[in-house]
């Protein structure tokens, strides 16, 4: 994960127009990674499902982190990825109850590498339609 997130910074590209794309791309390969583990009854397939989920995933929050960055003065950084934060937390608490928790769903493992990886399916859509609208539209200019 470490090394994804530090080879961001050595690669140019035009985050501006391809950024989004990037998230899509990464969040189609944490939700494949994911869809694997569930579908797969391979120790080993799941093992590398989760090593790719890993660093993809932090090279995701390294994209999003640095998308969000460009737009914001210095003064706000600390109150942006804080709050930013602070969402998060309480998006991923209210995700574990509903999933895994007993007064929740109390879904399995199996099931939850499913749910998961329906969600970032889904968030992959919503960036790669996003993305493809944007590179388009600037390109048709």
């Amino acid at each position: 994960g470490s090394a994804t997130s530090m080879a961001v910074g050595y690669v140019t590209v035009n985050w501006d127009l391809y950024g989004e794309l990037a998230l899509g791309i990464f969040s189609a390969m944490d939700a494949g990674s994911l869809l694997l583990m569930h579908f797969s009854d391979n120790i080993w397939a799941c093992y590398a499902g989760y090593l790719a989920f890993k660093a993809c995933y932090m090279l995701l929050i390294t994209i999003a982190m640095f998308q969000i960055a460009v737009s914001l003065s210095v003064e706000r950084y600390a109150l942006m990825f804080g709050f930013n934060n602070f969402v998060a937390l309480v998006i991923q608490t209210i995700i574990t109850v509903v999933v895994v928790d007993s007064k929740g769903l109390g879904l399995d493992i199996s099931t939850q590498f499913l749910i998961y990886g329906s969600y970032f399916t889904f968030i992959a859509g919503v960036f790669l339609i996003r993305s493809i609208y944007t590179v388009i539209s600037i390109k048709c200019r």
